[in-house]
């Protein structure tokens, strides 16, 4: 019973850290990707958001990055997005310019009634309290900006904007508390600048929806809500990730219940294998280590949840629609490969022992791939958060990273202590024959042979009362 508690005094307070990084707001995304191989023209554009609570103000501040891909540098066109579902007083991002020019995009905030030609938002235009920035627009060289492209954009527009106390604006709903915000898309690829000015006459948008003209799309603001002290840092934008917390559609219960275990931006692949890996694994070394004849049997208890756990992160992971062509995901599939191997080498290490009470190849085999497994899983583990988009500096990644490490140094400690335990053994005089096997299996549980021994002796004294 002691061993429990101590198991579990050392597992929750990494289980609620692990907690609060999950529960806390993460950046959402939408994006319409434009594929070559189709005849007609398509809009290709991302778009990244977080809202921030701002104590100054006591208001939500909406964060944005917007990108706008171009093909062979053309100047032609124009890209808006906004939220709410009609044009009539919507809140436009346009975005246009050319990027063989020496001049950054174009980020024209405008504002319409009914179908009128959008005009520029000015400060005095905006509701006391409420502030618009554009904090960066600049284009860059495409190349990479989406790996499923057949071929890439030649330049991108990236656009970073804060939207300070956006709940005022009055023209259209915009919430942080909403699950389905609904925002708009237009575009025109054709319109020929005559000037790149920030009023500049806009040419009409096609009428019909879809990849034509406009469109609609739906945020889950809620989940990307922050609560940190500071300011946080702007939205970045994944490569290949279509939708996260974001959905062509309105987004019902059934919806966003499918999207968050199974869609493109589900967390629930990342919860389940670092849960795996950074306790439910190590917990199971614990359960070994904590000793008494009941060890072993809480060792591999606990080792097939981890597995479980394992095969059904790597199964949600197989669901996500993307290629496999980065070292995360086929890490993922060698660790889960392994399962059964390890499985199995454990079962004859156990069957052996019970029969010869001393190690064998298979013994040693199950050792070291699982402490390779474990290494590989805790670097897994932080290589996803960074395709995830998360930073290097960032708290999820510095967290998950120590945990790792530490776990990782403390069985490189536990390692080297009993090799030192184990020479000083070695070096006492030998004791009588009827006590050498029990010594030398206590000076040697550097894995798993006292405890294996203690469970072997408690089953068989309880076969013999039976």
């Amino acid at each position: 019973m002691k061993s429990l508690v101590n198991l579990v005094s050392l597992t929750l307070p990494i289980l609620q850290a692990l907690w609060a990084i999950v529960a806390s707001g993460e950046p959402i995304q939408f994006c319409k990707f434009r594929f070559p191989s189709t005849e007609h023209d398509e809009i290709d554009f991302c778009m990244g958001a977080l809202m921030h609570r701002n104590i100054s103000s006591n208001a939500y501040d909406m964060y944005l990055t917007m990108t706008v891909s171009r093909q062979k540098d053309s100047a032609l066109g124009w890209t808006a997005i906004g939220p709410g579902n009609i044009m009539d007083g919507a809140l436009m991002i346009i975005v246009y310019g050319d990027p063989l020019s020496q001049e950054d995009p174009i980020v024209s905030i405008r504002t319409t009634t009914i179908h009128h030609q959008p005009t520029l938002l000015a400060q005095k235009d905006m509701p006391v309290g409420m502030d618009l920035r554009v904090i960066r627009s600049s284009w860059l060289p495409g190349g990479n900006q989406h790996d499923q492209h057949l071929q890439s954009p030649s330049h991108v527009a990236w656009v970073s904007l804060v939207c300070y106390s956006c709940h005022l604006w009055l023209g259209s709903d915009i919430s942080a508390d909403s699950t389905s915000q609904p925002w708009m898309w237009a575009w025109n690829p054709k319109q020929k600048f005559e000037v790149f000015s920030f009023d500049a006459h806009l040419d009409m948008h096609k009428h019909h929806a879809g990849a034509g003209g406009w469109g609609n799309f739906y945020l889950d603001m809620s989940r990307s809500i922050s609560t940190a002290r500071f300011p946080p840092s702007l939205p970045p934008i994944r490569a290949e990730v279509t939708n996260l917390g974001a959905s062509d559609l309105p987004m019902t219960f059934s919806n966003s219940v499918l999207n968050l275990i199974m869609g493109p931006g589900s967390s629930f692949h990342g919860i389940i294998l670092a849960t795996a890996f950074l306790i439910v694994f190590p917990a199971g070394v614990i359960g070994l280590r904590a000793g008494g004849p009941k060890a072993f049997e809480y060792h591999w208890m606990i080792q097939i949840s981890g597995s479980f756990l394992l095969l059904l992160g790597f199964g949600l992971g197989l669901l996500k629609p993307r290629k496999i062509n980065t070292a995360h995901q086929w890490v993922g599939i060698v660790l889960a490969s392994f399962v059964g191997i390890q499985g199995t080498l454990g079962w004859r290490h156990h069957k052996s022992f019970a029969r010869l009470r001393r190690r064998t190849a298979a013994s040693y085999f199950h050792i070291w791939l699982g402490r390779v497994f474990m290494v590989a899983g805790w670097s897994n583990v932080v290589s996803g958060l960074l395709l995830r988009g998360y930073k290097q500096s960032s708290p999820a990644v510095i967290f998950i990273g120590m945990i790792g490490l530490l776990q990782a140094i403390g069985m490189i400690w536990w390692i080297a202590w009993m090799r030192r335990a184990q020479t000083k053994y070695d070096l006492q005089p030998a004791l009588a024959d009827s006590d050498e096997e029990n010594f030398a299996l206590s000076a040697s549980d550097d894995e798993h042979e006292k405890d294996e021994t203690d469970y072997l002796q408690h089953r068989d004294s309880i076969s013999f009362e039976k």
